[in-house]
């Protein structure tokens, strides 16, 4: 493939989760696009933590059958990545499905917004759990599946968060630092079996996380946007496609030495 040309993923499967809408609904459609299968994980229900609606089934189908307009086969799978025992059913029903798996998106990730001192327990385990140790989780049970792949990738969808503090975000920013240390240290144990492993670092995207957490606090998304925008060169929310044309990019042939790399999609703010 020249350097300039489109990614191709033709007969390769990529599992995605937080596939229901948002980021992970853009990513779903770009690999169905490039020629990847593609099995679309999300919780498709709303928890006590956070407190804003979560994608739905309905919206998880409708991602499916977006694929499979695109002529690539799909499948849904509703699980909540901190339930080690359904994330594991969720990859052995790839496996069952495709008999594959060769790129691992982990999109899923939620929020909330407190002083760190006014956090409860249940919210400080709730983000910690889906946004750090839902990577884990998931990357774990999906690695025998991606050992195996001719060209297996893992990306995961990180934030600025990653690698500066935020105040009024301690959960978050703590997991999501946590994402970038993961990052590197599965880069190291994969590349034997060359796996890749990188991360994307996005700033202030349009999300429904961000509206969501909006909602929960009162506020309007250009609100939120805002406390996340101030520190962005280009002061501009960044759109879903922006981030998935940076996955798509550690998906060519050309990143193929890309690997244990956090690369920002941030409009700047990490260049102050």
């Amino acid at each position: 493939m020249a350097a300039t040309g489109p990614v191709d993923l033709t007969g390769q499967v990529a599992l995605v989760t937080g596939a229901g809408r948002g980021q992970g609904r853009s990513h779903c459609l770009a690999l169905a696009d490039a020629g990847a299968d593609i099995a679309a994980l999300d919780v498709c229900r709303d928890l006590d933590v956070p407190a804003y609606p979560l994608a739905t089934r309905a919206e998880l189908d409708a991602v499916v059958a977006d694929v499979v307009a695109r002529g690539r086969r799909a499948i849904p799978l509703v699980a909540d990545v901190r339930d080690p025992a359904a994330v594991e059913a969720a990859v052995a029903a790839v496996e069952s499905a495709f008999g594959r798996l060769d790129v691992l998106v982990n999109n899923a990730a939620v929020v909330t917004s407190a002083p760190f001192w006014e956090l409860s327990e249940q919210q400080w385990s709730a983000v910690v759990d889906t946004n750090l140790s839902g990577v884990w989780r998931t990357t774990k049970a999906a690695s025998a599946l991606l050992r195996r792949s001719p060209r297996g990738r893992v990306v995961h969808i990180g934030s600025t968060g990653g690698v500066r503090a935020v105040p009024e975000f301690a959960h978050y920013v703590a997991a999501k630092h946590g994402v970038v240390g993961l990052t590197r240290a599965m880069a190291i144990e994969l590349a034997p079996d060359g796996v890749t492993v990188n991360a994307i670092l996005p700033g202030a995207v349009d999300s429904p996380m961000l509206s969501g957490l909006a909602d929960e606090l009162g506020l309007t998304p250009d609100d939120v946007h805002k406390r996340w925008l101030h520190d962005q060169l280009l002061m501009e929310v960044i759109s879903p496609d922006e981030v998935t044309g940076a996955l798509m990019w550690l998906l060519s042939d050309p990143a193929r030495h890309v690997t244990g790399h956090c690369l920002a999609v941030d409009g700047g703010a990490l260049a102050r």
